[in-house]
């Protein structure tokens, strides 16, 4: 079920794709507190018809959802020329390697592992509204194909983008260290 809009007070729209009801609403609710608007839809389908209709500045996505998980849908987002400069940040409790490779190859800009720290999703939401603005006057992208735990992987991103999702990975696995 899709929630309603909260009142845009900085300009940004952020949809949050999420299936946890609990999960959605306090991740709405830290957003709101920052004055962010904020959409939900609870899976990928509800979510491009969403888009569809109204692009947001930013989608936070799960991954692990019913009807259409969170790599499918930034890769239909990635694909459609009127949507593809649109920032996908994957938010998951996915902490394999081989999930951040495969965030690469959907053309995700930022991965965020769960559980985050309120903060750092914030920080992560200001860098990519940062970059985004960047990215308007640079268009490189990459082709890249690489081998990882014996499967092969096409990547097909800016380099910046290829960037922020390997510093947004690295930075995971230092805070979830600083908390052990």
């Amino acid at each position: 079920m899709t929630s309603q809009k909260g009142t845009m007070k900085n300009g940004v729209e952020i949809l949050i794709v999420e299936d946890s009801p609990s999960q959605a609403e306090q991740l709405k609710h830290i957003l709101e507190q920052h004055d962010y608007s904020v959409s939900v839809a609870i899976n990928g389908k509800e979510a491009l018809a969403l888009i569809n209709k109204h692009k947001p500045t930013i989608v936070i996505s799960d991954i692990i959802m019913p009807e259409m998980d969170g790599y499918e849908l930034c890769r239909q987002i990635k694909a459609d020329e009127n949507l593809t400069n649109i920032p996908v940040i994957l938010l998951t409790s996915l902490s394999d390697p081989e999930d951040i490779v495969r965030g690469l190859e959907c053309g995700a800009d930022n991965f965020v592992t769960k559980p985050y720290d309120e903060r750092y999703i914030l920080s992560h939401i200001q860098h990519i509204l940062i970059s985004k603005e960047l990215r308007k006057s640079v268009r490189a992208e990459v082709d890249i194909e690489i081998f990882f735990a014996g499967k092969k992987y096409f990547i097909n991103s800016e380099r910046r983008q290829i960037l922020d999702l390997l510093l947004s990975t690295y930075e995971t696995a230092v805070q979830k260290k600083t908390l052990n």
